[in-house]
């Protein structure tokens, strides 16, 4: 039987008895794990002058220490998953040919253990497994996986090890997947997805600061980027450099803008749900995000951030007319919606006041990669076409882009396609059927519950297709944390509906057993 310390673990239930302070537990350990890795280490490193790698272990220490002693280590290992998830913390084991690494990051060492436990622990609680869309994804996820590591080992591509390197990549997105997907079913999903709002609200904060140094800090260790600039833009009377480098500690700036594309909806609906200033630091968020992007130099992020900024845009705006029509009278809710209105347009007026300060030629949108990007997508369907059950394993298409294309080190800059290159057409229709099944899991979900629930749920549809709107266009099926962030999420949706589709509003169970006394 699998056992559990009550007195660490007994405070899921007591914790998670009332909603909207469900999800608090897991707050409030996320805030301390993000406030420790985004702000108390790089302070400790600077000012002592200690290894950045050492410092990690004292906080991960105090952590497990704190946690623990307050009594909510279940809440504290399943809050590390979430923000480790989003720390590119780790160090490389093996570099293979061309971008293929073989990596040990944070979030392996809590997930996987996490994993474990809590598949053995829903087994002796006697889950069952039905037939639905949730088990669709994650069934679907774990073909993809096992495909991909046979399509490393066919090697069409020329590098096995590539190849395999990979798979292994993928393997991490399905035990994070998994831990997401079986706490969402034992608490419920904003347990999961507010933690993600503050890990990357971490983040974004961190950017901010590489903005005004105007480069790197010096934590490469905590995934901080390189000084890779592209270029820069007049911001009033201050000129911003452009490129990678402000990316938090998350990888680099674009893949952070990945994250905060997804985000910025999560975070309406969390706000939403507790009081007008956590929606007014969620409006200050959301500019910062904005600049975060522009820094980022990334005309997919804007034109995802547009498509993002108009559908849910208009999606809380009608909600809000409805709410406040049921609540009030029509008349009395035209100030309201008059009021917030004018907030939106003000957000709005900063936004493009962030866009249209672009000096001389820092332009936002390019269609000089046009070209390129088009000859990519047609060598991966002539690659599928060629290889279609094992394509060319994961990585080789960067290894032998200047054979393919004409260009040297160039991958495909679209996430569906380079695995349809990769895995060849069953592979593809795992990932696309995967992430399909989250899509409905989501829409089923915003369909069956209502208030602050429904509001989550839109979010997370918005989430999902900013992840795949930008995905489109950039060659980001090699990142790492912006791709975990994805299928974190889509794990919270699996599991959040895995008692039914109202689930919720369920009540919180607690793991079942004890480890000692």
């Amino acid at each position: 039987m699998i056992e559990l310390t009550r007195d660490r673990f007994d405070g899921v239930e007591n914790a998670l008895s009332t909603r909207p302070s469900a999800s608090t537990p897991f707050v409030r350990t996320a805030v301390l794990l993000t406030g420790l890795l985004a702000v108390g280490v790089p302070a400790v490193a600077a000012a002592l002058d200690l290894p950045t790698a050492a410092v990690v272990v004292g906080a991960a220490l105090c952590y497990l220490v704190a946690v623990v002693a307050a009594g909510r280590a279940f809440e504290g290992f399943a809050s590390a998953v979430v923000v480790l998830a989003v720390f590119d913390i780790g160090a490389t084991l093996v570099t293979g040919p061309g971008i293929a690494t073989l990596d040990l990051v944070a979030v392996d060492l809590v997930a996987i253990p996490l994993a474990v436990f809590l598949v053995a622990d829903a087994v002796e609680d006697g889950a069952s497994v039905g037939l639905n869309a949730g088990w669709l994804a994650a069934a679907c996820l774990a073909g993809f996986v096992c495909w991909t590591v046979a399509a490393g080992a066919v090697a069409n591509g020329g590098s096995e090890t590539a190849g395999l390197m990979y798979g292994v990549e993928q393997l991490r997105y399905l035990v994070v997947f998994g831990v997401a997907a079986l706490v969402a079913r034992r608490t419920n999903a904003w347990c999961v997805v507010t933690p993600f709002v503050v890990a990357v609200g971490g983040n974004l904060v961190v950017s901010l600061v590489q903005v005004v140094n105007g480069g790197m800090l010096g934590f490469p260790f905590l995934g901080e980027p390189p000084d890779r600039y592209l270029g820069a833009f007049a911001l009033g009377p201050y000129e911003v450099a452009t490129g990678f480098y402000a990316g938090g500690f998350v990888g680099h700036g674009r893949e952070l803008a990945m994250l905060l594309l997804m985000v910025i909806p999560l975070a309406v609906a969390v706000a939403a749900r507790r009081s007008w200033p956590a929606l007014l630091a969620v409006g200050v968020g959301v500019v910062g995000a904005v600049l975060s992007i522009r820094v980022a130099d990334t005309d997919a992020g804007w034109a995802t951030l547009l498509l993002l900024g108009g559908f849910f845009g208009l999606y809380l705006l009608g909600t809000l007319a409805i709410r406040t029509k049921r609540r009030y009278s029509t008349l009395a809710a035209l100030p309201v919606v008059g009021a917030i209105v004018v907030a939106l347009l003000a957000l709005a007026r900063v936004v493009q006041w962030i866009v249209t300060s672009a000096d001389g030629g820092a332009q936002v949108f390019r269609t000089s990669s046009l070209d390129i990007r088009l000859e990519e997508y047609a060598a991966a369907i002539r690659l599928a076409g060629q290889y279609p059950w094992f394509g060319i394993g994961g990585g080789n298409f960067y290894i032998r882009s200047e054979r393919y294309i004409g260009e040297a080190d160039i991958g495909v800059h679209n996430t569906v396609l380079a695995n349809l290159a990769a895995t060849g057409y069953v592979g593809f229709g795992f990932y696309v059927l995967a992430v399909v099944a989250v899509l409905w899991v989501a829409l089923r979900l915003a369909l069956a519950n209502g208030g602050d629930d429904r509001l989550l749920w839109a979010a997370v549809l918005a989430a999902i297709c900013a992840f795949c709107a930008y995905s489109s266009w950039m060659s980001s099926y090699s990142w790492v944390v912006g791709n975990t962030g994805f299928w974190l999420l889509a794990g919270a949706t699996v599991g959040a509906a895995a008692g039914g589709y109202e689930a919720t509003k369920r009540e919180i169970s607690q793991p079942s057993g004890q480890l000692g006394s």
